[in-house]
């Protein structure tokens, strides 16, 4: 009845948050670790999200996927 998976993301991006030490976590990097995360569980859908054309996940998905955007240069 559920996906099991996401437990896996959700403990990854939770460390990445609330882990220990002090941590400034910014909206770029937190959108980094969850899309890393995401990808790691197989996920290719990418432009399904109705945020892939926001210009912080757009920066974001450029850094670490550059080879999809070749194009637009």
């Amino acid at each position: 009845m559920g996906w099991s998976s996401g437990t896996q993301i959700f403990d990854v991006f939770c460390d990445a948050l609330l882990g220990d030490g002090e941590r400034k976590m910014t909206k770029q990097s937190a959108l980094k670790v969850i899309i890393k995360a995401l990808e790691e569980g197989d996920w290719d859908c990418h432009q399904d999200s109705q945020y892939w054309d926001h210009p912080l996940v757009q920066k974001v998905m450029r850094k670490l996927h550059p080879e999809w955007f070749e194009e637009d240069e």
